[in-house]
């Protein structure tokens, strides 16, 4: 719960300025760049707490003020590590408030446009009024299939599910 705590607390102050999509996308940015070997460094109990903050400032310096800030908090309370999952959970505060819902697709082999264009109205008819974002996702375990996963909920329509379920009532 951490985690969506700072999440709704940048979220606000980025509704506030007028800098959801930036932020959101200085999430996805600094994700991809934020490794273990730097979280460890701004972890480390050996470094003092104001070297750790100007390290931060020094990397981002060329990012928003505020969101540098926001590193700045993070790492001030020992929560650098949280940023990965403070992301996640900022960008589905976006989709929530952009009516928009993230369709995750899982198939054995990578899906055609025809493929998703003949799942589209079947998930539009279920998410009446929303925007969805759809992704595919390889999955060779499923064998054959599809396994559709949004907001929560999981629809498995894999070759696997179907065999197991076939499995059991042998």
């Amino acid at each position: 719960m951490i985690s969506l705590e700072y999440a709704k607390a940048i979220y606000e102050i980025a509704e506030e300025e007028r800098k959801v999509d930036l932020f959101n996308e200085y999430f996805v940015g600094i994700n991809n760049t934020l490794n273990d070997d730097f979280i460890n460094l701004l972890k480390a109990p050996t470094i003092d707490k104001n070297k750790k903050k100007q390290i931060v400032s020094t990397v981002y310096k060329s990012i928003d003020k505020t969101f540098r800030d926001f590193l700045v908090v993070l790492v001030e309370n020992d929560r650098i590590e949280y940023f990965k999952e403070i992301g996640h959970q900022y960008r589905k505060l976006v989709r929530l408030n952009k009516n928009i819902v993230r369709i995750d697709i899982f198939s054995a082999k990578e899906l055609t446009n025809k493929q998703m264009n003949n799942l589209v109205p079947a998930l539009k008819a279920k998410y009446v009024g929303m925007e969805l974002e759809i992704k595919n996702f390889v999955n060779p375990s499923l064998i054959g299939g599809i396994q559709i996963v949004a907001n929560g909920e999981s629809i498995d329509m894999s070759l696997k599910t179907s065999l197991e379920r076939l499995k059991e009532s042998l």
